[in-house]
């Protein structure tokens, strides 16, 4: 009798919440951040060596006719890109997937720029791509970001 109330009330309950807490956590991506900083090193190592049909690569298939003229008009613009650093790098997971976003500090001959590139892991993929790519000159902006790359994601 005590044992068939001490179990309806407490360890009943108590099983129940560890199953839930279980079930909630098995959802999110566990999102390599080695990987994630691996594909921007690379990226940015493709940009630097004009390989930029290698570069657009990384990008999501859908997204990557525009990705690719936004390299060409950017490259057009600026030249080449010179040299480049990783200043700071941070992650934000989210209910759809998780977000590495990567300060980079660039030059592209005598101009520098401050770039900021985000890569994405949806929830139910494997596969991290990158989101976004902005480019912030020192003197002046490229308008350089998909306007639909939050409403991209969400679609997903």
């Amino acid at each position: 009798m005590i044992f068939s109330t001490c179990l309806k009330r407490f360890i009943l309950p108590l099983v129940m919440l560890l199953i839930a807490l279980t079930g909630c956590t098995s959802n999110v991506p566990v999102g390599d951040e080695d990987e994630a900083m691996r594909i921007a090193e690379s990226y940015y190592a493709m940009l630097q060596n004009g390989e930029f049909d290698n570069a657009v690569a990384l990008f999501e298939a859908n997204q990557q006719g525009h990705w690719a003229m936004f390299l060409q008009d950017n490259m057009k613009k600026l030249g080449l890109m010179t040299r480049y650093s990783f200043k700071s790098s941070m992650v934000n997971t989210v209910f759809s997937g998780k977000f590495y976003i990567y300060q980079i500090s660039t030059r592209y001959g005598d101009q520098a720029a401050d770039e900021i590139l985000t890569l994405f892991l949806h929830v139910d993929d494997t596969e991290i791509e990158i989101a976004s790519h902005k480019i912030n000159l020192a003197h002046s902006r490229v308008n350089t970001q998909l306007s639909d790359s939050a409403e991209k994601v969400e679609a997903k």
